[in-house]
């Protein structure tokens, strides 16, 4: 038997949680004894949760560890939410012949605005992902069922609009749940993480953003980013300018992380 696969750890985790309980009740452990359990398995469940490298609930590629090449790929989420913004985007991109993967919204692939910039990003080489259809607050709530039927129809979206059925997912704010993961399971989709989340949409300063993002550049390396954020454009020029100074290598996330971007007709 091979190992226990580490998206199924969850339920094993709460099993184990219940069993422990029920030994310090038997045996009349104090108070404290009951605390610093649940606190050990809400911190465990907590952090496999939002932590998307993690790969506590579901396999995720997040970066190739011990990469020999310095190579990397940059991501955007939640496009297309601004066409404008994407459309600058690209511009610096396509400056300096660089490809991105967009991790896209279905509700935000709908106007001729957005599909156009989709047509865009695929006629310049570029991936377009699966990042649900609402992105809603909730997603990590929903049913296995709703999971699946917001993948599927932000599939079609994408498929109607460049001809192509994607196969990478990436979950709302990289949050995985057990649900989750048995909705990513029923489809052919592998989810894609990040290895440096750049918080580009809290830190607003392009100094400050450029010092977290190269800090933490190393081969293989993922970059998370948000393509309707007005200071992007400007910060990619410098950034970009900057990695292929230092010699890297900025390729696909298909390349990358040899996956299959779409599937095969």
């Amino acid at each position: 038997m091979g190992p226990f696969p580490k998206y199924l750890r969850f339920n094993a985790l709460i099993a184990e949680a219940i069993v422990l309980f029920a030994i310090s009740f038997i045996f009349g452990a104090a108070w404290w004894v009951y605390l610093l359990i649940f606190l050990a398995a809400f911190t465990i469940a907590y952090f496999g949760t939002t932590q998307i490298a993690s790969n506590f609930h579901m396999p995720t590629f997040c970066s190739v560890p011990n990469h020999p090449k310095k190579e990397i790929a940059i991501t955007f989420d939640d496009g297309i939410t601004n066409p404008e913004q994407s459309k600058k985007v690209l511009e610096v991109l396509k400056r300096y012949q660089v490809p991105a993967t967009f991790f896209c919204i279905g509700k935000n692939m709908e106007s001729d605005a957005q599909k156009a910039v989709i047509q865009q990003m695929d006629q310049e080489g570029h991936i377009i992902a699966n990042h649900s259809y609402s992105h809603s607050n909730f997603f990590d709530f929903f049913s296995v069922q709703r999971v699946k039927e917001e993948v599927q129809q932000t599939d079609q979206l994408i498929e109607k609009i460049i001809g192509k059925q994607p196969l990478f997912f990436r979950p709302p704010y990289g949050i995985t749940t057990p649900r989750i993961a048995k909705a990513v399971r029923q489809t052919p989709h592998k989810t894609i993480g990040w290895s440096i989340r750049s918080l580009d949409t809290v830190i607003k300063d392009e100094q400050l953003l450029f010092d977290r993002v190269t800090k933490r550049l190393k081969n293989g390396a993922v970059l998370l980013f948000h393509d309707h954020l007005e200071h992007i454009p400007d910060f990619l020029n410098v950034f970009l300018e900057y990695v292929l100074k230092e010699g890297y290598t900025v390729v696909g996330v298909d390349k990358l992380l040899q996956l299959k971007p779409y599937e095969s007709n």
